[in-house]
């Protein structure tokens, strides 16, 4: 077989990852010199029907794949299994997350608030004490809740190198006690995931919806985005092996972007809240509470809601 006859074979075995036309969670667009890439899913469910699909991989620039060939010890457990924790739950040290949240929950508990609950002659509740006593009305009224203020929360998953595993676990723990107390101060709250990243003249940003207002907090669905490697060293390196990438994108996989440049390419409001890695938020994975101070003094909500002081009020519980 002459030479040029094998160039043209190999030649037509080249993919370049998909389209806007096919893919319904990819979209491009540009701004000045800037390719940005974006793929949005609405959650979980969702992204695991994507890669479950095996999507094209851009072998222009992704000749090999990190999602498939990293190691165990820096990437987790294989890439057919990460996509399974997409669905099927992540349970490593999960236990201890758990412990953990409950203890934050316990000083919480003085902080949430509840509807509140009047005497009413008519009701979805009996008063039997007042009943007996032959009181006028009988029954507990339960208010409405007041119209809700909303809010969206963007949590970038992307950490140095250095960044150790209590701290990944601790910042998830601080992120949904951070919604818990939104929601208990009458906040309906969207909760998404993402990374995004830069080569060149082109940007990537992939995101995962987690939470939507209305709907419950799921501390088990939350749990593999936020705390396992696999996720963002698996799943969301094979998202960036399927982006038709004309930069070169193989030896970085990205740099990751600054607040600025994140909240510009994101289309991230300034009212809404961005979460960065540990470090930034003040996290050290140490003393659970001192980390919960670090990271609510970081937001800097306490003008809008009632913020415990966990450091003080923990050992108070003591």
């Amino acid at each position: 077989m002459s030479l040029e006859k094998e160039a043209v074979e190999d030649s037509l075995q080249v993919t370049y990852g998909v389209d806007e036309e096919t893919c319904p969670y990819f979209k491009t667009e540009k701004r000045g010199n800037l390719s940005i890439y974006k793929m949005n899913f609405k959650s979980l469910s969702g992204l695991h029907l994507f890669l479950s699909s095996n999507p094209t991989v851009n072998t222009n620039i992704f000749y090999t794949q990190k999602s498939k060939e990293a190691s165990v010890k820096f990437a987790g457990e294989p890439l057919e299994q990460a996509i399974q924790y997409l669905i099927g739950g992540y349970q490593k040290d999960f236990d201890m997350f758990v412990k953990l949240r409950r203890e934050i929950d316990k000083v919480n508990i003085k902080y949430e608030r509840g509807r509140k609950v009047k005497p009413s002659v008519v009701g979805s509740r009996p008063n039997v004490p007042a009943f007996i006593a032959g009181a006028p009305k009988t029954m507990y009224r339960v208010d409405r809740a007041k119209e809700k203020k909303f809010i969206d929360i963007y949590v970038n998953l992307a950490y140095t190198n250095n960044t150790t595993e209590s701290q990944i676990r601790n910042r998830g723990i601080m992120i949904l006690n951070l919604v818990k107390l939104l929601e208990s101060h009458e906040y309906g709250v969207n909760l998404k995931v993402f990374e995004a990243c830069m080569v060149g003249s082109e940007a990537f940003c992939a995101s995962v919806g987690l939470k939507q207002p209305g709907e419950l907090l799921n501390d088990k669905k939350c749990y593999y985005p936020m705390c396992g490697k696999e996720f963002l060293r698996r799943i969301l390196t094979r998202l960036k092996e399927s982006v038709p990438f004309k930069e070169n994108w193989h030896m970085s996989y990205g740099q990751v972007l600054s607040e600025k440049q994140t909240r510009i390419i994101m289309d991230i409001p300034d009212d809404s809240i961005l979460i960065n890695s540990p470090d930034e938020m003040g996290i050290k994975g140490e003393d659970i509470y001192a980390d919960a101070d670090a990271f609510l003094a970081k937001i800097n909500l306490s003008k809008e809601i009632s913020v415990p002081d966990y450091v003080r009020e923990s050992e108070e519980e003591i």
